[in-house]
């Protein structure tokens, strides 16, 4: 038992019952905000194409951007405030498929020069210009290659791909690859010696070299180069390396190839190149995907080799429930790098290719990836953005999601750039069309503020739970008080009631009946007495009994008056249409207000008193009517010694009553007078709310 009554008082305690509303609030609340906040601050400053740089190395980036003159392209150079610093005229035309602006510092003088390719008709130039430096380096068409030129419209793509001192003379060689369609070359890689002003380039293939990357891999302090190397079909086998397969090219700094090329057979593939370093293990990842109808030659997969091109294994993408193109990223990191995939989810792979991890995604549509360092960590986060549903959600290099925000651009192009403000306040500088956007990547130091909310809501549901109780005590205490208050003046009504000057007086004017001999008449009148006080004792512990029982006590009482009285009064009862003696009334409702007219109204007339009951229906209250023809209040006030306590007592009860009715009881004396001002009487009305 003693167990039981634990239990008991622990499910029933407020801190239990708190706890189950608590939980199922906090299950359904929406996430509490990110650990992370991105601010997108949109720029109002339209240059047309522009990037952000700190040109002079002083921790501030300045704006740099090209246009269209007459009849030049320039170059221009800005500060924040928008001021010039100066403007480089080109002669030949810019085109976006060759001419991006880059940046580099071949003489480490931490003067950044200005890259900038050009072209006239089908020749490529190459411009450089160190701005901001007084008397700095520059070079104007400097004469590359042919490239790629049909019906005036430029068909070659030219990228850059990095610096390095290939030569050990002290000063960095720029590399860049240039990709043609619908001719055989240029499909090169490239460096240009700017000190000896000599160019360079690989052996010709046929193959394409899309977004090329210079990494460390293999441990000689001396970069490789490779990218995504794609098969158009365009020529066949009598071409070096032909693009009716993909290759494995790995190109070291001289522009060799580390290992001979490895082929792919299959036409329209395309294989996606990372680097990779798995503890003392360096190689590279590789994503092949085919484009073409035919994929029977060679199936979409993933693949690790070594850095000497040495196969160590494979699995297909199938292996993993994925089809079509499937984007691969290699994230570096100290030990062992991280191979991710991404389709419509992110999924993590081992050094084995086994699926470790998956990471859903909020998006229903179509993706586009990109990566940069956000908060200067020097981490780059992943950005995935929806154009269908204008929004960009934020990974963590280990895949955290940081945060999540509506945002549209005018087009999935997007160029990053740093920015470090004149308070040296590190931003990305993205660029979308002719828009530009500023994206800081801070951690939300409010975030676990938001965890205060669930114990600010258990202990919301505490204090309501135990106001709920409290309120359930205070009703109980009071309908309590209010039974005890009833009780009280139910007894101290039947003691008013059981007055001994009435009883005394009936039963001597029963008693004179008896000396006269009319013992009928006797006998009916000590029924009635009887009839009285049984129905005073038994209805002590009622509160409401029937308008019919309510009448058959009063026309008693009556009757036993007009014995004591004789003629010297009558009285009525009219019960009016529609009027259900069943209704229920508080228990002698008409007896309290009858007596009072008798006492106080009629019997300080010396005749033809009249006392009127009367019981009508108004919508929801049943309409109760004493009515006397005696001499009023205002006469009886000066003749009468009552204390009033029969009324008092009903006025209390009506209002203990109407503390638990959902309508009140009304009750209403009305002094009736004549046209002259002279007292016709007292009328009282209570009105009883009925269903």
């Amino acid at each position: 038992m003693k167990g039981g009554s634990v239990f008991k008082k622990i499910i029933y305690s407020s801190i239990f019952l708190a706890a189950i509303p608590a939980i199922l609030v906090v299950l359904f609340l929406p996430t509490l905000g990110s650990k992370y906040r991105l601010s997108i601050e949109k720029n109002d400053k339209h240059f047309g194409q522009y990037l952000f740089s700190d040109l002079n190395s002083d921790s501030i980036s300045e704006l740099v951007y090209t246009g269209k003159g007459v009849p030049y392209y320039f170059v221009g150079v800005r500060d924040f405030d928008l001021h010039l610093y100066d403007q480089w005229n080109l002669t030949d035309s810019l085109n976006p498929l060759i001419s991006d602006i880059f940046f580099g510092d071949y003489d480490h003088n931490k003067m950044k020069e200005i890259y900038l390719f050009t072209h006239k008709s089908d020749s490529l130039f190459l411009n450089m210009n160190e701005m901001l430096k007084p008397h700095g380096k520059r070079m104007d068409r400097i004469f590359i290659t042919k490239i790629g030129y049909i019906n005036g419209e430029i068909t070659s793509s030219l990228k850059p791909i990095g610096f390095f001192d290939e030569n050990n003379d002290g000063k960095d060689e720029l590399y860049f690859v240039i990709t043609t369609c619908f001719r055989k070359d240029p499909r090169r890689l490239y460096y240009y010696d700017l000190v000896h002003k000599t160019l360079k380039s690989s052996q010709y293939t046929g193959i394409i070299c899309w977004n090329p990357k210079m990494e460390y891999i293999d441990g000689d302090n001396r970069p490789e180069i490779f990218g995504m190397m794609s098969a158009c079909g365009n020529f066949g086998t009598n071409v070096p390396f032909s693009d009716s397969s993909t290759w494995l090219m790995i190109f070291n700094d001289s522009l060799k190839f580390e290992f001979p090329p490895l082929e792919f057979p299959g036409y329209v593939n395309n294989l996606e190149i990372n680097g990779y370093k798995d503890g003392s293990f360096k190689g590279y990842v590789l994503s092949h995907f085919p484009q073409g109808v035919d994929t029977t030659i060679l199936k979409s997969q993933i693949m690790i080799f070594s850095s000497n091109g040495k196969l160590i294994r494979y699995r297909l993408y199938s292996d993993f429930g994925l089809t079509g193109y499937i984007q691969s990223f290699v994230v570096k990191s100290e030990k062992s790098d991280k191979i991710y995939l991404i389709k419509n989810k992110f999924l993590e792979l081992n050094s084995r290719l086994e699926l470790i991890r998956t990471v859903d995604l909020p998006f229903n549509s179509q993706i586009f990836t990109y990566q940069t360092d956000l908060d200067g960590d020097r981490k780059e986060e992943f950005l995935l953005y929806s154009a269908d549903e204008e929004k960009l959600a934020v990974y963590s290099s280990d895949l955290h999601k940081l945060t999540e925000l509506n945002f549209k651009t005018p087009d999935t192009t997007w160029k990053f750039s740093d920015f470090l403000s004149k308070d040296h306040e590190h931003k990305i500088f993205l660029s979308s069309g002719n828009y530009g956007y500023f994206l800081k990547l801070n951690r939300n130091n409010y975030y676990y503020l938001g965890y205060l909310a669930y114990p600010g809501i258990y202990l919301l549901f505490i204090l309501f739970i135990i106001l709920i109780k409290r309120i359930n005590t205070l009703q109980v205490v009071l309908k309590e008080s209010v039974n005890r208050q009833l009780v009280t003046l139910q007894l101290q009504g039947i003691k008013s009631q059981l007055d001994p000057h009435f009883t005394f007086n009936t039963l001597n004017s029963i008693a004179s009946l008896i000396y006269l001999e009319d013992r009928h008449l006797a006998y009916d009148y000590m029924n009635k007495f009887t009839q009285l006080l049984r129905g005073l004792i038994n209805d002590a512990d009622r509160i409401y009994r029937s308008l019919g029982e309510e009448l058959e006590f009063v026309t008693a009482y009556l009757d036993l008056e007009k014995l004591r009285f004789g003629a010297k009064f009558n009285y009525e009862i009219i019960i009016g249409a529609g009027v259900s003696q069943r209704e229920q009334v508080p228990k002698l409702i008409l007896h309290t207000f009858a007596e009072n007219s008798i006492k106080h109204g009629i019997m300080s007339k010396t005749e033809g008193g009249l006392l009127k009951i009367m019981a009508e229906k108004d919508k929801d209250y049943l309409i109760l009517s004493i009515e006397d023809n005696g001499i009023g209040r205002t006469k009886a006030e000066g003749q009468s010694t009552s204390t009033g306590k029969g009324l008092r007592l009903t006025s209390e009860f009506f209002d203990i009553l109407n503390q638990i009715n959902k309508k009140p009881i009304l009750h209403f004396i009305i002094d009736l007078h004549d046209e002259k001002g002279d007292s016709l009487g007292t009328r009282v009305e209570v009105w009883v709310p009925v269903d």
